[in-house]
């Protein structure tokens, strides 16, 4: 049966072994191979202290110290401190001994300085010069390399472009720049729409007799020589519309809006966006039940002509309609697919020649027809396009958007969560319908 000496080496070898072995495969310790070290480890305690306490009865125990300090590498008593020098001559690490100092204090490194040490014992400035090599003889037989996450690859921290500003792929929104913006001081907006409009203007003649003239079912049916004006009228209505919220929220992990703050300024950004393009949405397709907003095209008494011709026929016919009800109408509301299409932006004449503009010009260039500025989005309906005076349309801010966080929703405040709720407050109202119309079938 072997001794307890020879099963202390036994187990002190094989556990080099094995953490050579897990070394060598490249990649961060398993829980079982963990598991293995840890009992060789407890394995050997166990050991060196039956060793001690076996040195310790007998009177041996400087011999027993010798022993142990030789496997672990240490430096014993009978060496005064002196590094250990292996069989091929140069020093090994011991324990606690730093890699550079055991270099500074092997036979290279020394044999290397002597060379140019001077009679007072400072190295002269020396270049070009090589030491003899020093071989580690197998104590560090790990490459630090940069490839890999368990070497020194784990300090290399890639880079990464932070700015977030198109990550969400926003479309772009302008038909509110369009409109007539207000803000107001209550939850219930009212405006007062032009609901007929009757203009008698007309030549008078100087009134030639003071008789009055002949009035029929209030219709005058005898003017002559009496002077009487014409007489015109305009109707108008109170129209009264609540304002609506219009809001949504995302929840974050209290950890990731502390230590990742492009993260939060991504979910704020996300989230003012999606108010804006729902609002977009709102005023040109709301249908006015609460919650939602009435927008234009769902307005009673806008105009709407057909695409009799060639659509750019029918937007001159939408502008005629509305200049003849007495409104300067300012833009054209399109849907992508019918502006970016040959009805439109690609339409030729016979010599295929574009007619509405170069290819080559610029966005901003192309972005107008018939004098009137071209608003393309997606919120508006295909197949329909909007011509119109968008000063007309009004929309009033009760509550500008915002961004509130809170750990109070649910469960959250247990959970780490936060609750980033984006939320505004507004109410639309078309002043007179007439300045619209909307062009069908394009």
């Amino acid at each position: 049966m072997a001794t307890k000496r020879e099963q202390l080496e036994k187990l002190v070898h094989d556990m080099k072994a094995f953490a050579d072995e897990c070394d060598a495969k490249n990649e961060p310790l398993s829980a079982d191979d963990r598991e293995k070290l840890d009992k060789m480890s407890a394995d050997v305690t166990s050991l060196v202290a039956s060793i001690k306490a076996e040195a310790t009865a007998g009177g041996t125990l400087d011999v027993a110290q010798a022993f142990l300090n030789d496997l672990s590498g240490a430096t014993g008593s009978a060496d005064n401190g002196a590094p250990k020098v292996g069989h091929n001559g140069l020093i090994q690490p011991r324990a606690g001994m730093s890699l550079g100092e055991a270099f500074s204090q092997s036979p290279a490194f020394t044999e290397f300085v002597d060379q140019f040490k001077g009679s007072d014992g400072a190295i002269r400035n020396v270049r070009g010069l090589k030491s003899a090599e020093y071989n580690l003889g197998g104590f560090y037989n790990t490459v630090v390399t940069g490839a890999s996450d368990t070497s020194g690859g784990a300090f290399v921290t890639p880079a990464r472009y932070g700015p977030v500003t198109d990550l969400i792929g926003e479309r772009e929104l302008s038909v509110r720049d369009l409109c007539t913006n207000i803000n107001i001081q209550s939850d219930t907006f009212e405006f007062v729409q032009v609901t007929g409009k009757t203009n008698n203007a007309a030549g008078v003649a100087e009134a030639t007799s003071a008789a009055d003239p002949t009035v029929v079912s209030g219709v005058i049916t005898d003017v002559a020589g009496a002077g009487t004006k014409p007489e015109s009228a305009l109707t108008l209505a109170v129209v009264s519309t609540p304002v609506e919220t219009i809001a949504h929220l995302m929840p974050i992990t209290r950890r990731a809006a502390a230590d990742a703050p492009q993260v939060r300024a991504l979910v704020d950004q996300f989230l003012l966006y999606g108010l804006r393009e729902e609002e977009e949405d709102q005023i040109l397709n709301g249908n006015g039940t609460s919650p939602n907003l009435r927008g234009i095209l769902q307005t009673s008494g806008i105009s709407t002509v057909g695409s009799a011709g060639t659509d750019l026929d029918a937007i001159v016919d939408a502008i005629r309609t509305i200049r003849n009800d007495r409104r300067r109408p300012t833009a054209l509301v399109i849907h992508p697919n019918d502006w970016y299409s040959t009805g439109f932006l690609l339409a030729k004449d016979s010599t295929n020649r574009y007619l509405i503009g170069d290819p080559n010009a610029s966005i901003d260039a192309q972005q107008t027809l018939w004098g009137l500025k071209v608003v393309v989005t997606e919120a508006m309906t295909e197949n329909t396009a909007l011509v119109g005076d968008f000063r007309q349309c009004v929309v009033a801010d009760r509550q500008q958007s915002a961004i509130y966080v809170t750990d109070s929703h649910k469960d959250w405040f247990g959970r780490n969560l936060l609750a980033v709720l984006a939320e505004e407050r507004l109410a639309v109202g078309v002043l007179d319908p007439d300045a619209f119309c909307t062009v069908t079938a394009v």
